[in-house]
């Protein structure tokens, strides 16, 4: 394989004059024909690591995911690397299984091989790590450092309102707000606020429970997560709240929301006839087709480009908001009585 060196010597010139072609500096055009000329003569690779040592740009960016359990994540992922490699960038992929070790050590790899930026959903301790400065655009999760990391999210805080609403619409009287929530600071504790501001203003009897990740790890795997649910819901259907049990159930989640689907079930509860529920996130079967629950949907392509579209200005130093909040849409998926048209 052809050396930058093995140009230099073909066409004539020094190895400097051949990095400047390479690297778009002002090189004369006799110069500058000789080494494009060698570059096509000896098929010349030019390193986009080495092209990166020059130009601080790689066409590299770091994606951290907590995993791909969830779907909704694999969704993003897939819609993230589409807008990525439409503007010719190409992905390093960080599954951090919520490890904050590993998640620095990516981190690190992007600050030392000056990838371009990091697209990132974390909910680990990594404010410590962020030590030296990167473009960083955070999905949801509020990050502190001494250098300026935007936030782009769905707008949480209606997903939480629209959620009690077509409850509510739906004939619901005694509403359940269940979360399973990270304790750090991110968006998605808005969906309990706009959830808890709606029932407050039109009067509606609710009650909200928060499951914390040391609580539950793992609604996807795990027995005692699930039982956890089970027992959370049997309670609150055994309990008389002056008129009825609880009637309409919000899932912070729709994995969590098909779970709390599966378990009334088992109790002999019908859903949506005695029971509704609404799930947030808008997963589809095979990540197509119909939704697998009613559900606040996150518009997963415009999360991604709008992301993609954050990395790309901070890299050209143009001002981006702190938080940015992109619509949501209720969807029916056949676990509540609200129709489309309703809300």
């Amino acid at each position: 394989m052809a050396t930058i060196k093995d140009v230099a010597r073909d066409a004539g010139v020094s190895v400097g004059t051949v990095s400047n072609v390479i690297n778009g500096a002002k090189v004369g055009d006799e110069k500058r024909a000789l080494v494009e000329n060698s570059i096509r003569k000896l098929d010349y690779r030019v390193s986009g690591w080495a092209r990166g040592l020059k130009t601080q740009r790689t066409d590299c960016v770091l994606i951290i995911l907590p995993s791909l359990e969830n779907p909704f994540f694999t969704m993003l992922l897939s819609a993230l690397e589409k807008k990525l490699y439409a503007c010719k960038k190409q992905i390093f992929l960080c599954i951090s299984d919520g490890d904050k070790e590993k998640e620095a050590k990516f981190i690190e790899l992007a600050v030392e091989n000056k990838i371009d930026g990091i697209i990132g959903i974390t909910y680990s301790n990594i404010e410590e790590y962020l030590t030296e400065p990167i473009v960083f655009v955070s999905l949801d999760r509020h990050l502190q450092a001494f250098f300026p990391i935007p936030v782009v999210a769905s707008d949480n805080r209606l997903g939480g309102r629209t959620a009690a609403e077509v409850l509510h619409r739906g004939g619901c009287h005694k509403l359940l707000c269940l979360l399973t929530i990270s304790s750090r600071n991110t968006e998605v504790r808005k969906r309990k606020t706009g959830f808890e501001e709606y029932c407050q203003e039109n009067d509606i009897f609710y009650n909200s429970i928060e499951i914390s990740e040391n609580q539950i790890k793992s609604i996807y795997s795990s027995f005692e997560s699930r039982k956890l649910i089970h027992d959370i819901l049997l309670a609150y259907m055994n309990s008389d709240f002056g008129d009825g049990c609880i009637d309409g159930i919000f899932a912070s989640t729709d994995h969590l929301g098909i779970v709390i689907c599966e378990e009334l079930r088992k109790m002999g509860k019908r859903v949506p006839e005695d029971v509704q529920v609404i799930g947030f996130d808008g997963l589809k079967l095979i990540n197509q087709g119909d939704v697998l629950i009613s559900s606040i949907e996150q518009p997963v392509e415009l999360l991604a480009e709008t992301a993609v579209d954050s990395l790309l200005k901070l890299l050209n130093h143009e001002e981006v908001p702190d938080v940015t909040n992109l619509p949501i849409r209720f969807v029916d998926g056949g676990t509540t009585k609200t129709r489309y048209s309703d809300v």
